[in-house]
């Protein structure tokens, strides 16, 4: 091994060629001082081995006769591979600027981390893998998939138990020591089952925020013939040993807070960007379902999305998805409240516990709803009287407006008792990005209704 090789940049590939040289020219794009990229063709049958000689020298080809699947054709890199680390990275991504730079810093000022994983987004900027957690089911799940790519708890270097093989730096000396990834898992939880085996021998698994890397989940390799195998093999090894960790690390988030009253019953508020809540009995608040299908309908089509650009970009196509940019929107919202609130007024957002949405120069901005502290309450009104009761409260302490961002329109059909205080009590001023309403003060309705 050269110690002039700061790190190898393995590539497997099987077929796509059209996403490996798009992920190639973007390595290279940015390849650090030092660091080297090995490709493992894993007995590509379309024109992937002609797309690799266009690199000449700038990459290593290592070319396999049979296909072993992502384990073997990782392992296979790292043999050949020069560097003190190893850093496995799947041809449907896309890194972003200074990502190899990121892991390796910190890798340096971490010396206790022998694995350090990427924040993965989708192509619409939503995240994809923000680290890897352990359910209370025993099984590994991506850490806030689906939430804002700048939410702060996607963005804190953190310990965990595993992260994706997606992009993973690896120490050369923890991969060999653990032997590398198990062949008896194929194309699905090869990674987890490495993290788990070199945390077990005592080191460290971390997760690195700002190396950012996009990507086509799932768009190059097959799972289904043998992802039962995989998964009875997991569940044999490790689902009765791991430490389910993922209440807790939402706890520590903030996103999931506990009330301790003298006696029973606790009081538990859960952020709705992390959970839909269901009483009891099996059934779920009037809300809950709507906010659930919601989240699926978005789901289902971020997925179709990362399909559809999958095989534009192996057609050689330049695809760039839209993307729901947060600041963009938080930027005109408060461009349309200063235009229209007077400053020193007092203004109630529907927020979702956006705090920067509270940003709004010299105004009294505070979340809807809040509890008693001011605080975002953590949760949505359960039904139209408390929508109702929150908002009358909130108007008895002197509230003048409320802002309903674009995206919380549904508030309007859902809660409809609130629409019709709105529409009795309230000017309204229609802007693309939110809904600002002027609320009258109490005793001025009052007088109305008389």
């Amino acid at each position: 091994m050269s110690d002039a090789t700061r790190a190898t940049v393995v590539v497997p590939v099987h077929g796509r060629a059209g996403l490996t040289k798009r992920c190639l020219e973007r390595v290279l794009a940015d390849l650090p001082r030092g660091c080297e990229v090995v490709v493992v063709d894993d007995a590509s049958l379309d024109e992937t081995p002609q797309v690799l000689d266009g690199f000449g020298g700038k990459i290593r080809v290592l070319r396999l006769q049979e296909n072993g699947g992502y384990g073997a054709a990782c392992n296979a890199g790292a043999e050949v591979a020069k560097g003190e680390h190893l850093v496995f990275l799947n041809n449907d991504t896309e890194p972003e600027p200074g990502w190899l730079e990121a892991l390796l810093s910190h890798a340096t000022a971490c010396p206790e981390a022998w694995v350090v994983g990427a924040k993965l987004l989708y192509p619409t900027g939503a995240v994809q893998h923000a680290g890897v957690v352990f359910g209370q089911d025993g099984y590994p799940h991506n850490l806030y998939a689906g939430f804002p790519a700048d939410h702060p708890a996607v963005n804190r270097v953190r310990r965990l138990q595993a992260v994706t093989g997606a992009c993973m730096l690896v120490r050369r000396d923890a991969f060999e020591r653990a032997g590398g990834f198990d062949r008896g898992f194929h194309n699905s939880m090869e990674d987890v089952d490495l993290c788990l085996r070199i945390g077990e021998a005592g080191s460290e698994v971390h997760y690195c925020p700002s190396a950012v890397v996009i990507h086509l989940e799932s768009a190059t390799r097959g799972r289904e013939e043998k992802f039962e195998r995989s998964v009875s093999l997991y569940r044999e090894r490790w689902r009765d040993r791991v430490r389910r960790d993922d209440l807790a690390t939402y706890a520590e988030d903030g996103l999931i807070e506990v009330e301790y009253p003298s006696a029973h019953p606790l009081r538990i508020s859960v952020s709705p960007l992390l959970a839909a809540i269901e009483r009891e009995d099996g059934q779920e608040a009037e809300l809950e379902p709507l906010l659930r299908r919601q989240g699926r309908r978005i789901e289902d089509l971020q997925r179709e999305l990362v399909r559809l650009a999958a095989e534009l970009v192996d057609r050689g196509a330049e695809v760039k998805l839209p993307s729901f940019d947060r600041e963009d929107a938080v930027a005109a919202i408060r461009a349309q409240v200063e235009r229209a609130v007077p400053e020193g007024a007092k203004v109630l957002l529907v927020s979702r516990g956006d705090s920067e949405l509270l940003r709004l120069g010299n105004r009294e901005a505070d979340h809807f709803p809040a509890g008693a502290d001011g605080r975002y309450l953590g949760h949505h009104p359960a039904d139209d009287s408390e929508a109702v009761e929150l908002l009358e409260a909130e108007r008895r302490q002197g509230a003048e407006y409320l802002v309903l961002p674009a995206a919380e329109s549904w508030w309007l059909s859902h809660y409809r008792r609130l629409a019709a205080r709105l529409e009795e009590g309230a000017s309204a001023e229609h802007h693309e990005a939110c809904t600002i309403y002027r609320l009258e003060p109490r005793p001025a309705l009052e007088e109305a209704r008389r």
